[in-house]
């Protein structure tokens, strides 16, 4: 059964592949999965905070304040959201990037005239594609983790600790910033549909479903689970995540705050990992948190 996405080299936009193989979940009686495609972007993690993007488009935020990023903006209305270290990022139907929270590196200030079409935020950097599919990038920057490799053209974007990732549209991964932790190296002959990071780790998901990680590992946080497969990713400080076609949650690594215990009998159609904690979405819209500081707040919030 194939389990993930048509091949990006077919000429397909990223998102145009995730509602033909959203489609296809829905055909072969998959709902979950399918649900999953379309619930990208919905839910993100960060150090000490949470976001989360309702039905009509707008940002929910909690947690820490330390660096007001928490503050939504007034009126905003967004289609994706992406949180960092202590900053945070919305992207509106307009293909404009909102960023609001710490702004130490200027990874608050997104350059102008900026249009989108998909954002990711790391530690003290954020990152953009454009309709053009060229990663754009600001912040900080002393690992040059926002020196984008020349001429390199994307269909999808994250972002680590101190380095960032694209997928190119043939599904090569190609990785910038921080060599520290070997997060440069790829395995030999990837190919992949969709990718993650954070901390100082990547992860990738081959067309096959198979989830492939490499980086550090002293969490065993690259330690995929054997025969897992899966239909979304999410990369933590020191933990991964991974959704099953079935809707069950999937982790491993650092378990120091519970991080990795998801709660029992969850199913979900959209993953977040933070620094030291997890986040779920319900087919119900109902976003579930695990791990640090999460019993200090309602653990169940209606998106």
């Amino acid at each position: 059964m194939r389990l993930i996405l048509p091949l990006l080299q077919d000429g397909l936009s990223y998102q145009s592949a995730l509602a033909i193989q959203a489609d296809w979940y829905e055909d072969h009686d998959l709902p979950l999965a399918a649900a999953a495609l379309r619930s990208q972007g919905r839910i993100a993690a960060g150090w000490k905070h949470s976001l989360a993007l309702t039905q009509e488009g707008l940002v929910v935020a909690w947690k820490s304040l330390d660096f007001q990023q928490c503050a939504v903006p007034d009126n905003l209305r967004a289609v994706a959201i992406a949180a960092g270290w202590k900053h945070s990022l919305a992207l509106t139907n307009k293909g404009q990037v909102i960023a609001w929270g710490d702004n130490n590196y200027n990874q608050c200030d997104v350059p102008a005239n900026l249009r989108a079409v998909a954002i990711a935020a790391g530690d003290c950097h954020s990152l953009a594609l454009t309709t053009k599919r060229k990663v754009v990038a600001w912040g900080e920057g002393y690992h040059q983790q926002h020196a984008v490799p020349r001429g390199l053209r994307a269909v999808a974007i994250a972002a680590g600790w101190n380095h960032s990732l694209a997928l190119t549209p043939e599904g090569r991964a190609v990785v910038w910033g921080d060599k520290g932790h070997n997060q440069h190296a790829v395995p030999r002959g990837l190919r992949a549909v969709a990718i993650a990071a954070d901390g100082c780790h990547c992860l990738a998901l081959t067309p096959e479903g198979q989830v492939v990680a490499w980086g550090s590992n002293g969490y065993q946080q690259c330690d995929v689970p054997a025969g897992l497969r899966a239909v979304a990713i999410a990369a933590g400080c020191r933990h991964s995540l991974a959704l099953t076609p079935e809707g069950r949650v999937v982790a491993w690594g650092d378990d120091e705050f519970h991080q990795c215990r998801v709660p029992d009998g969850l199913q979900a159609v959209a993953i977040a990992a933070g620094h030291n904690h997890s986040l779920a979405l319900t087919q119900q819209g109902e976003v579930v948190a695990w791990g640090r500081d999460t019993k200090k707040t309602p653990n169940r919030q209606r998106t």
